[in-house]
């Protein structure tokens, strides 16, 4: 989940925009694990991931003058990386797949975590379909609401209340099983 010391300012997209680096190499410190995430969640494949979000932050770079405060800067960088991430599908074709063990690593900072009590976590996300893990990621590990996930996500909010339900139901009984 995002702390309290990695706050996005949405006046650093102002600065961005009149080309202040340090702005944006705060944005990136600020922001890249739980994009990285998210766009793990969507890909499943680190190289896929780590290209796309290397243009992801091109494009919130050149774009920033384009934002408009709204009080989501994660919501709104996330658009832009599932917006890359679909322009990567279109040009690619469909994106390799590899194991989900690496989607708790990078969004999470918590170093603490009970190496048995990670793989069940890990075994829990993985047995979600792709639709339900990046919901349950999006509002867990990167704090988004339940809104914010179905406008990026482009489902109707009931549809992603649902989802999330289920999804939390089946890792529920993953994890006694």
């Amino acid at each position: 989940m995002q702390s309290e010391n990695n706050k996005i300012d949405e006046e650093l997209f102002a600065k961005i925009a009149d080309g202040d680096n340090e702005a944006f190499a705060q944005l990136y410190y600020a922001s890249y694990k739980q994009l990285y995430g998210f766009l793990l969640s969507l890909t499943r494949n680190k190289e896929d991931a780590e290209d796309i979000l290397q243009n992801t932050y091109i494009k919130v770079r050149n774009g920033s003058h384009l934002y408009t405060k709204q009080g989501t800067p994660m919501g709104w960088m996330c658009r832009v990386a599932k917006n890359v991430y679909l322009d990567h599908i279109r040009k690619y074709g469909k994106i390799t797949k590899v194991d989900f063990d690496l989607v708790e690593n990078y969004v999470t900072d918590n170093e603490n975590n009970v190496s048995e009590q990670r793989i069940l976590l890990e075994q829990a996300l993985a047995s979600l379909k792709k639709e339900e893990r990046t919901i349950v990621i999006m509002y867990i590990y990167m704090g988004m609401k339940h809104r914010e996930i179905a406008e990026i996500t482009g489902l109707p909010l009931s549809t992603v209340l649902s989802k999330y339900n289920r999804a939390l139901k089946k890792m529920k009984s993953k994890i006694e099983a």
